[in-house]
């Protein structure tokens, strides 16, 4: 029998235009779409092999579903303790074509707190977004990325407008070899701390084993360490910028704004199935670096203890 000769693969074949986005990111994880700091949707999903898709995309509407759960335990009197739990849904369509489609993604998530003695922080805090992320190919080797997204950070006792957050992103990627994409954009958090924060980098796959992508905030180091039939395992070490900005309603009754902010070193292990199903990933690490910071208050920052974090999470 005369094999079938190899599926052509296109430009948007080829390369995974970066979702940078701000926490949540639309992603298969072990691609550039989850370099991103906390704030924006996630986006984690990879086109089956050999479908005539743009990246990541699916057949039908539904692109994806994803719930995932963080811990970060307080550690110490002065630690501050985060239990986060959320879920997103992306659904898909041409804008003009496929090969140009619009994702929308619609995502929640709930963060529960345990403080220090004396601290004035919610013991929930909220967030609801819409994301609308539109990608199309540029000439033959380049590609764009764009996406906006209204959100509600509060914690539902601030109702003001504080709590309307517009975050974004606008990304170039070029196709430099092979094995060897460029990119370079823009994310803008809409948050007192860091309102635009520039990002790109390299995303480097010297073997189908190996995943580089030198891209920050999040960058990344994979190496698959299992092929079977249903699915491939995948190990990696990673950094990212973690935190998140919220309206919230002091114990006196004013009206301000927090951000929490931290940095963390992560390692992980993914599964990946062969085609369409689940993946899940176990991922965990050391976060460094933290601070609550107030905004339209008098409230002094505080910087928490050091911590561990526990992350898994589970999508179609």
């Amino acid at each position: 029998m005369k094999p079938l000769p190899p599926v052509d693969q296109g430009f948007f074949e080829k390369i995974r235009l970066a979702a940078l986005g701000d926490p949540q990111d639309l992603t298969e994880p072990l691609l550039p779409d989850d370099v991103a700091p906390p704030g924006q949707p996630r986006q984690e999903f990879e086109p089956p092999a050999g479908r005539k898709l743009p990246p990541g995309a699916k057949p039908g509407m539904l692109q994806q579903a994803l719930y995932q759960v963080t811990e970060l335990p307080k550690l110490g009197s002065g630690g501050l303790g985060l239990t986060t739990l959320e879920k997103t849904i992306t659904l898909g369509m041409p804008a003009p074509t496929v090969e140009s489609p619009l994702l929308v993604t619609a995502g929640f998530a709930g963060t529960l707190t345990d403080i220090p003695a004396g601290a004035d922080i919610p013991g929930e805090l909220f967030d609801g977004y819409v994301q609308a992320r539109w990608m199309r190919k540029v000439g033959t080797r380049f590609g764009v990325d764009l996406a906006v997204s209204p959100g509600w950070y509060s914690d539902f006792h601030n109702d003001s407008s504080q709590a309307l957050r517009i975050t974004g992103h606008g990304f170039g990627a070029w196709e430099a070899g092979e094995d060897l994409r460029v990119v370079a954009g823009l994310i803008y958090l809409d948050r007192y701390d860091v309102d635009f924060l520039p990002a790109g980098g390299l995303l480097w796959t010297p073997a189908d084993d190996k995943r580089f992508e030198l891209i920050f905030p999040r960058p990344r180091l994979a190496w698959r360490i299992s092929e079977r039939p249903r699915a491939s395992h995948w190990l990696y070490l990673a950094a990212e910028f973690g935190g998140n900005q919220w309206a919230m309603q002091s114990n006196t009754g004013q009206d301000q704004i927090i951000v929490i902010r931290d940095y963390r070193l992560l390692a992980g292990w993914e599964r990946r199935p062969a085609g369409l199903g689940l993946s899940w990933r176990l991922e965990g690490g050391w976060v460094t670096g933290r601070s609550v910071e107030y905004y339209l208050s008098e409230q002094p920052w505080l910087n928490p203890s050091d911590t561990f974090l526990v992350r898994a999470g589970v999508w179609y």
